[in-house]
């Protein structure tokens, strides 16, 4: 099955979300837009380099993209596609920077999806901003990641960063390398085993610490 992918320029101000700008070696060269229909679609798999990635959850029924371009060297060549999987034609898949020299290319993505859509990511380095989307799975190797609304059980396994999670439907399992983890209102149980920093968790079903190298631990209101 194929589908025409729709990438052209935007000015900044029609972003769906505001992008950080970065400093030092990195300019800004391009913005460009993707859109896919998920008629037939089961999940939608992330993956992506270096940049932050923003997640809003709604009723429509296509993916939405904004993509903002950051490079050290204007012109190199770096990838962006969005389109049905090669090995699954029920899963969509997006790819940004995973590939050519990610050293030298950064990637901020906004995207807009279907609130039900199962949701699977693969993440770098940079930031993670979800809500109220059903992501499965994060496996990210830096960078804070923030949740707030989740419609499905997640696993989050993560090298180094905050973890935030609040108002998740379904069982939390996180595999932390560093950073605070900090758990709010789950429908269900949640499991944490972690290197070091912080653990809070607040309102949920129970509480497995698997494993854990240094930083407190602090429970509310958890059987």
């Amino acid at each position: 099955m194929k589908y025409s992918l729709f990438i052209s320029l935007i000015l900044a101000s029609g972003s769906l979300f505001a992008h950080d700008n970065y400093n030092h070696d990195f300019k800004k060269v391009d913005v460009k837009s993707m859109s896919l229909p998920v008629s037939g679609f089961e999940q939608f798999i992330i993956k992506v380099g270096s940049g932050s990635l923003k997640i809003l959850g709604s009723e429509q029924d296509t993916i939405e993209i904004t993509a903002d371009i950051y490079q050290k060297e204007p012109g190199k060549q770096y990838c962006l596609t969005l389109e049905p999987s090669i090995n699954n034609a029920n899963i969509a898949l997006l790819k940004a920077n995973t590939c050519f020299n990610n050293n030298n290319t950064r990637i901020d993505l906004s995207i807009r999806l279907p609130k039900s859509l199962i949701t699977r990511i693969t993440d770098g380095s940079g930031s993670i901003e979800i809500d109220d989307a059903s992501i499965q799975s994060i496996d990210d190797g830096s960078g804070k990641i923030e949740i707030v609304n989740n419609r499905t059980s997640l696993t989050i396994n993560d090298g180094s960063g905050s973890i935030e999670v609040t108002n998740n439907i379904g069982d939390v399992v996180i595999e932390d390398g560093s950073g605070s983890i900090d758990i709010d209102d789950v429908t269900g149980n949640v499991s944490i085993d972690d290197g070091s920093g912080s653990i809070t968790v607040k309102n949920a079903q129970k509480f497995t610490l698997v494993s854990d190298g240094s930083g407190s631990v602090n429970l509310e209101n958890v059987n």
